[in-house]
């Protein structure tokens, strides 16, 4: 980590993230926005209802990171000990905020309903405390500085949370702290998984002070490059582009960069709608996940759905194929992906054959054009979801290497 960057640390208040109850989305979102800011985002720290251990974790934060963001425990009930905490820690004062409170009870005048006396509570804030106010619910948030570190609580309701942090805490950092933002270009692929893509990686000589990562997100798997502050746009797009290249065609766009990114259903939907051109689908293996993805885009002209592909193929007077044959799977696949073709005018369509197993399944996928019929076959473990998720992927990805090919004729 580079000293010129100041250090932050995300913790996160409440039983219900500790215990797995709720997963918390909250230190995900907060770390990207600081990295993207300049930070160096040292640790992520999750403490039940538990006061002490809160004291504890604040008092060693206080004396090891230049800035922390706390989400949580700022309601009204029992359960809620983040003020609490920081008066005992810090040996501050809780008062009352009449201006706190003069939020609250109108928050719930907007609502048509009197203030419960527990939200009270809400409106105490440590002496010294700058107060954030929350325009979006009930709980304030506050900043302090204590030790090395500048703190800032916020609510643990995420949409509250992001709503102050763009409004109050990130406009505040920039101005407190000198920030030399660094550059993630995140390149996004498709069909290999994080060892393959590190092996075409390390084919390359990619300059040192990139630091490269990788997430895998069903159906992606994503390479991060995160750029140093300063590094030049001719630079960074060489990098990118050496990147791309040695990982092929698995890449189906770069988020980060001046073009726009998205997922795979934006990247072919936007092709479509340069095109003009539109597309039908029949889904058996993505249970109707494909079609949900494209819903409600005028390049998408129909779906259907079957849960298995005997009626799928009596649907269209075709004779089921025997379960093992691949041969006969992959041509029966073809021939429903033309016949919808044809039935319904649009210039592309998919279809998916399926044979089902006890750990994955052998998905059969055909692609459809004014030129003719081409199908892939992949093997997809892991559980429904993950299956359905993977099988309209490898749709979206066959119908996405076709239109960028032509692009490229």
């Amino acid at each position: 980590m580079s000293p010129q960057n100041p250090t932050a640390e995300i913790f996160s208040q409440g039983e219900e993230v500790v215990t797995g109850q709720i997963a918390d989305t909250n230190a995900p979102w907060l770390s990207q926005e600081l990295v993207a800011l300049g930070f160096d985002v040292t640790r992520h720290t999750a403490v039940g209802d538990r006061l002490d251990a809160l004291v504890d974790l604040l008092l060693e934060i206080a004396h090891r990171a230049d800035c922390c963001l706390c989400t949580g425990g700022l309601g009204p009930t029992a359960d809620d000990l983040t003020v609490e905490a920081v008066g005992r820690a810090f040996g501050l004062e809780l008062r009352l905020d009449e201006t706190a409170l003069k939020q609250i009870e109108a928050h719930f005048s907007r609502i048509g309903a009197a203030m419960p006396a527990v939200n009270r509570k809400q409106a105490l804030l440590p002496q010294e405390a700058l107060r954030l106010d929350n325009h979006w619910g009930t709980a304030p948030g506050f900043a302090l500085q204590q030790g090395r570190c500048w703190f800032v609580f916020l609510p643990g309701v995420p949409f509250e949370m992001r709503e102050m942090f763009r409004h109050w805490v990130s406009p505040d950092l920039q101005n407190r702290f000198r920030l030399r933002p660094r550059r993630l270009i995140t390149l996004r692929t498709i069909g290999l998984g994080e060892s393959a893509l590190q092996e075409h990686l390390d084919a390359i000589a990619l300059p040192p002070q990139i630091t490269v990562g990788f997430r895998a997100a069903v159906p992606e798997v994503q390479v991060k490059l995160l750029f140093p502050a300063g590094c030049v746009e001719a630079e960074i797009e060489a990098a990118v582009q050496t990147a791309r290249k040695a990982l092929g065609e698995a890449v189906f766009c770069v988020d980060g960069l001046q073009d726009p990114g998205g997922d795979l259903a934006q990247i072919v939907g936007r092709i479509l709608h340069r095109r003009k051109q539109t597309l039908a689908v029949l889904e058996t293996a993505s249970g109707g996940l494909l079609s949900s993805q494209c819903a409600g885009e005028p390049w998408f002209l129909e779906a259907a759905a079957f849960s298995e592909n005997t009626r799928l193929c009596r649907h269209f007077g075709l004779h089921p194929p025997a379960p093992a044959d691949a041969v006969e799977l992959d041509e029966t696949a073809c021939k429903l992906a033309e016949l919808q073709r044809r039935r319904t005018g649009a210039d592309y369509a998919l279809a998916q054959l399926f044979t089902p197993a006890t750990d994955f399944s052998q998905v059969h996928i055909a692609l459809a054009t004014p030129s003719g019929a081409s199908h892939r076959t992949h093997s997809i473990r892991g559980e429904t979801k993950r299956r359905q998720a993977m099988a309209a992927a490898f749709c979206l990805d066959l119908l996405r290497r076709y239109l960028q090919s032509l692009s490229l004729e």
